[in-house]
């Protein structure tokens, strides 16, 4: 063979061995790569692991919460009834008052005077009216002059009566246990009758008032016990004393006002306050707030694991959220609540539950 026959057969060989090794590499790289996703698929086959509670529901009182505000359980403007010029004010402005205290007095003028000669007056009448039934028993008088004096006596009477009463008014008395919390009127003040004196307050129990919605309203009734909370965290127990049986045309809620116990005034009227009545028991569950997590449409739940280790999610109402813990209905009376991991994993999905105590860290 010549020269050149030879490098024909040199590189024919060269050529095969090249694609040889290539096949054989391939092949090792497939075989690699096939066991690679076979090991892939067994690990994404295996669940995942989340940490989960056992929960019982348990009887809870539940409570309608309401925004209110407190005011005084009475008020009474107390106004002028007789004429005259104010002489001497005995009560400062926001100081307590007990009934028939005296506030205010008004110059009594010759109102005495009346007084005096209407009491006299009566007097006459009363011997006139004797003499005058003595002659209609003896025949002497007639019945209409006895009439006449009997109406000229009962007449002098009204006055005597009229006359006291102007000369009571002069002094303006507290109309109840209260505190005497404005002044309309200054010493020497020329005041008519129906002028404006000043307002007197009972705090004492103290009323607070608040707005329940058409939802509710059935289930408050009068006399019923509720407690109201003030905005310094103060509980104060009391009783429901007045709900409205209309509603407001604006708002379509229904007021209701509950009567506090107050002793010395100490809480004020004015004042923002909370308004907790008892609305009926019914079975919750009390978890963690770190619990609670949201569907696909923004709706607030709690996911569960059920007797075949798949992911549920439960809609729950929030009853009370407090130091203790968050009270919520909605879930089965008893549950496996997933505590750890409930952001990762999918409704219907296969999990791997891992229980622990009420005490464990879920951290």
């Amino acid at each position: 063979m010549n020269k050149a026959q030879l490098t024909a057969i040199a590189i024919l060989l060269t050529g095969v061995a090249w694609i040889a090794s290539g096949m054989l590499t391939s092949n090792g790289s497939d075989s690699t790569n096939a066991n690679a996703e076979s090991e892939l698929n067994q690990a994404e086959a295996a669940p995942p692991s989340v940490r989960v509670q056992n929960s019982t529901a348990q009887s809870f009182q539940s409570e309608i919460i309401l925004q209110g505000r407190t005011a005084a359980s009475r008020t009474v403007e107390l106004r002028a009834e007789v004429s005259g010029r104010a002489e001497e004010l005995l009560v400062m402005e926001g100081r307590p008052v007990t009934k028939d205290d005296a506030i205010l007095k008004i110059a009594i003028n010759d109102r005495a005077a009346r007084l005096a000669q209407a009491r006299a007056s009566v007097e006459q009448r009363r011997i006139q009216v004797e003499a005058a039934r003595q002659l209609a028993k003896q025949s002497f008088g007639t019945q209409v002059r006895r009439a006449e004096a009997e109406a000229q006596f009962q007449q002098a009477r009204a006055d005597v009566v009229r006359f006291e009463l102007d000369l009571a008014n002069t002094t303006v008395r507290a109309p109840f246990d209260g505190i005497f919390d404005t002044r309309e009127t200054d010493v020497g003040a020329v005041l008519n009758v129906g002028d404006k004196i000043g307002t007197v307050v009972d705090l004492d129990p103290l009323k607070v008032t608040g707005q329940i919605s058409e939802r509710n309203v059935r289930e408050v009734k009068i006399g019923m016990p509720g407690s109201v909370v003030l905005s310094d965290g103060t509980e104060i127990e009391g009783e429901l004393s007045y709900v409205a049986s209309v509603s407001d045309p604006s708002t379509r809620t229904f007021k209701i006002e509950l009567l506090v116990p107050n002793p010395n005034s100490v809480v004020l009227a004015g004042l923002a306050a909370q308004l907790r009545l008892p609305a009926g028991e019914e079975l919750a569950h009390s978890v963690s707030p770190s619990v609670l997590t949201l569907s696909d449409n923004g709706q607030i739940g709690i996911k569960t694991v059920d007797t075949n280790d798949t992911i549920r999610f439960w809609p729950v109402t929030i009853l009370d959220d407090g130091p203790q813990g968050t009270w919520v209905a909605g879930l089965p009376p008893k549950a496996t609540i997933v505590v750890v991991g409930q952001d990762y994993v999918a409704v219907g999905q296969k999990v791997d539950p891992v229980t622990v105590s009420l005490t464990s860290d879920q951290s």
